[in-house]
């Protein structure tokens, strides 16, 4: 029931409109409907199997236009499910060199058996709860043997100072499969209720992020240090919040503190709706 955080700044810059084709791929495999699950693996990801369906790049011209990094992974996303893949492995990614550049980026469509499998993190959904089965981490066998789970997510910023429709900062909260464990003969579902709720406090000062920024006025000029400063103070007190949930919950051992915090997260999500990605 050990929460872990995982925290990571990074700065994207991007702007313009270049436009997204694929190459020539296996016509013979019959595409998948719009809202077939599709895994998107990054250079860092190893993968090493079968099922090679096409190669696709940012910078080919005969697709819609597509630019940021986030623009770019959902229309890889459209093309694969297009072309019949379900997983996607970036094999180069390059920021923009100069002002009015784009994203570029290069991948492999596959289409594999079971995809979940290849699962490295996914961003929080309210249509999405936790599963047992995204708990791909091994928990130590000798360290922390009371420790039942690890939930970690990460909570970040993307900062895009060249975005075509001026700049933003994007807030992230992503579940790391294999940095989260669950210990075996654990697996119960009020562990995982209370590993969810780990997870939804996260989104909880993510959209708090969010919002605090969205109402900031952000120049070029300040827009590194006031997101960041900003970053720092909201993670400062997301950290003392995920400490007090499971010290007044037990690490989930308290049904009625469960059911409080279940009920406090909920109202604070609500709240916050319209900060929600």
């Amino acid at each position: 029931m050990k929460h872990l955080l995982y925290i990571f700044i990074a700065v994207c810059i991007c702007s313009c409109s270049p436009k997204l084709s694929t190459l020539t791929g296996d016509n013979h495999i019959a595409p998948l409907p719009d809202t077939a699950f599709v895994v998107v693996l990054s250079p860092d990801d190893r993968y090493n199997g079968n099922g090679k369906i096409a190669v696709i790049n940012s910078s080919d011209a005969n697709i819609t236009p597509a630019c940021t990094y986030d623009e770019i992974i959902a229309r890889f996303k459209q093309v694969a499910r297009a072309q019949g893949a379900n997983l996607v492995k970036i094999t180069s990614y390059k920021k923009p060199a100069f002002k009015g550049d784009c994203d570029k980026m290069t991948a492999r469509l596959y289409k594999v058996d079971n995809v979940k499998a290849y699962e490295q993190k996914f961003d929080w959904s309210a249509d999405r709860k936790l599963s047992w089965e995204d708990y791909k981490g091994t928990p130590a066998p000798d360290r922390d043997t009371n420790v039942a789970a690890r939930t970690s997510c990460r909570f970040g910023i993307r900062i895009d100072t060249m975005y075509a429709s001026g700049i933003r900062v994007v807030v992230t909260n992503e579940f790391i499969c294999h940095q989260s464990s669950v210990r075996p003969g654990r697996k119960t579902p009020a562990l995982l209720a209370h590993e969810q709720l780990h997870f939804d406090l996260c989104e909880v000062y993510a959209r708090m992020l969010r919002k605090q920024l969205a109402n900031t006025e952000l120049t070029p000029a300040n827009i590194n240090k006031v997101s960041t400063d900003t970053f720092l103070e909201t993670y400062k007190i997301y950290k003392e919040s995920q400490w007090a949930y499971d010290e007044e919950t037990l690490h989930g051992l308290k049904p009625q503190a469960q059911a409080h915090w279940k009920e406090r997260i909920e109202k604070e999500l609500a709240a916050l709706d319209e900060y929600k990605y």
